[in-house]
């Protein structure tokens, strides 16, 4: 008798199986120009004192359909809004923002957080970004960390 658990049921049932393509989000292709429309529009936000629409912006327009030099650039950006709100507010006041964003919001926070402890500059600035993952896990609990692990989508 074959041992059941190293049977491919994918080949016995071929068209069932998706292709990489199929699970792609129907989302619109995120162009650079609109990346770097809402960077611009976000430090115009930073320089004005307005944080949290900066953040809001950011977090709003995520390119799922991008060319990873477009996902970076947005990363970069975010991260350039997390530092600006970090080193113009002390660390109790993180919890406020984390707040003032809807439950999509601080799903993608929790992408991008993820994503920039993945980089270099990210690494450099490790605590930062610890302060922010645990403002935001202390406010939303587990949920965004488990749509982050099961989500298609990445950013």
């Amino acid at each position: 008798m074959e041992d059941w658990r190293r049977i491919d049921i994918d080949a016995y049932e071929p068209e069932n199986h998706l292709s990489k393509e199929e699970l792609l989000p129907n989302l619109p292709e995120t162009s650079k120009e609109d990346i770097e429309a809402i960077s611009k529009q976000a430090r115009v936000y930073l320089s004005q004192g307005k944080f949290i629409e900066a953040l809001k912006l950011g977090l709003s327009y995520p390119p799922y359909i991008a060319s990873e030099q477009i996902k970076n650039l947005h990363t970069e950006t975010i991260f350039e809004i997390l530092c600006s709100i970090k080193n113009n507010h002390n660390l109790n006041d993180l919890s406020s923002f984390v707040k003032q964003l809807d439950s999509d919001e601080q799903d993608t926070l929790v992408k991008y957080l993820y994503k920039t402890m993945s980089t270099s500059y990210g690494q450099k600035q490790g605590g930062l970004l610890l302060s922010w993952y645990e403002k935001t896990v202390e406010i939303t609990g587990l949920g965004p960390i488990v749509r982050f692990l099961s989500d298609r989508r990445t950013v």
